[in-house]
């Protein structure tokens, strides 16, 4: 089975890491906004929105990192694997 590329596991860690937790908190974002707030009414507000922000800035994160993680990671495991499949081919087995 050969290793997928860079471009596809960045396309798929993006869906699963910023994608999904972005549109499961969509609904949370549009919410109807009293005209007369209570302090109780903005703090919540508030805090949802640090809470949405930090969830998909860390989902983010981690797909910036995984992303290069693999880039970088990537050629390195082609080279060898190549290598192997040419020691086979070349000892016979």
């Amino acid at each position: 089975m050969p290793l997928p590329g860079p471009v596809a596991v960045a396309r798929r860690l993006f869906g699963a890491l910023v994608g999904r937790p972005l549109e499961a908190l969509r609904p949370f974002l549009a919410e109807s906004y009293p005209a007369e707030p209570t302090l109780f009414d903005e703090v919540m507000t508030l805090v949802a929105g640090a809470g949405s922000f930090a969830i998909v800035s860390f989902g983010f994160l981690c797909f910036v990192f995984g992303s290069t993680a693999y880039a970088t990671v990537y050629p390195v495991v082609v080279r060898i694997l190549s290598l192997v499949g040419w020691l086979r081919s070349r000892l016979g087995r």
